[in-house]
Formats: C-alpha cells, sequence, structure tokens
C-alpha cells in the first residue's frame, strides 16, 4: 500500500492504461503481419472424389478344395520323451557346464556347486 507516496492515484491509472494500450497495439500489429491461409481451389466433396479409386472386377469364387488324406504323425509329432542327444543338443557348448545361476539365487541339482555367478558339477 501507498499511504505516503507522493505520487496521485490518477498519474499511477494513466500509466496502467497507457502500458495496456501499448501491449494491445503490439498484439495487433503482430497479429495483422502473421500469414494468412489461403483457400484451396478445390471443394471438400471434390477432393473426397479425388481419392476414391473405381472398384475393380468381381472375382468369382473358386472350386471348394477338399482336404487331403490324415498323415501319420512324424517321429516330431509324437508325444513322449525326446532323444537328449539330438542334433539340436549338439550346438556346440560344453556338456559338464558351467551354468547361470537360476532366478532365485540358486543351483540345479545337476551342477550343485556355486562359484560367483555360475554353477558347476
Amino acid at each position: 500500500m501507498w499511504y505516503g507516496s507522493s505520487v496521485s492515484k490518477k498519474i499511477v491509472l494513466v500509466l496502467v492504461l497507457l502500458v495496456l494500450l501499448t501491449g494491445v497495439l503490439a498484439l495487433r500489429v503482430t497479429w495483422e503481419r502473421l500469414p494468412k491461409a489461403e483457400a484451396q481451389d478445390q471443394s471438400a466433396s471434390e477432393a473426397l472424389q479425388s481419392r476414391l479409386q473405381e472398384p475393380g472386377p468381381i472375382q468369382e469364387p473358386g472350386p471348394i478344395q477338399e482336404p487331403g488324406p490324415i498323415q501319420e504323425p512324424g517321429p516330431i509329432q509324437r508325444p513322449g520323451p525326446q532323444q537328449q542327444a539330438g542334433p539340436l543338443m549338439k550346438a556346440g557348448g560344453p556338456n559338464d557346464g558351467p551354468v547361470p545361476v537360476m532366478p532365485g539365487g540358486g543351483c540345479p541339482k545337476e551342477f550343485p556347486v556355486r562359484q560367483g555367478h555360475a554353477c558347476y558339477p
């Protein structure tokens, strides 16, 4: 509050109005200098029609194909235990470990000795 100020309220009011008018004038000049969007030559319906394609010819469905004879499952499809020494198991790694530690922090029973972050047989 300005209890003992020598500046009268009228002068403060005039200065505030002068600042507001200057701001409005600056905004108006800026608005006038913005580039205007130009209208396109096509209307919305013409633009839509130019994007649509003509439909192609309707194709007739082909003959119904019957399923072939049922075949016996091959050796990979038979249920039961698989061979442990198959071609996929011979990928080039060592057969006797080490293996990484399991998510819980332990080692599997086949590799009970833990050293660092690996389990050994």
